[in-house]
């Protein structure tokens, strides 16, 4: 899955209130939705990092 990004710039000056409103309602979501991600992210990392890699056999050896 590819993301592609892309930027559009919105004059507020021209929105009504309404919408001013509802953009604000969305980017709310959004940046709680953001901030879950990477509080999982983390979470998730700080997984791995306490899982120690497992140590491989050890050969005795001979005498």
């Amino acid at each position: 899955m590819a993301f592609i990004a892309f930027t559009k710039v919105i004059d507020f000056t021209t929105l009504t209130a309404e919408q001013r409103r509802q953009l604000k309602s969305i980017l709310g979501k959004r940046e709680k939705q953001l901030k879950k991600a990477i509080k999982d992210v983390e979470s998730a990392l700080s997984k791995l990092e306490r899982t120690g890699g497992k140590s491989g056999k050890r050969a005795k050896g001979r005498r």
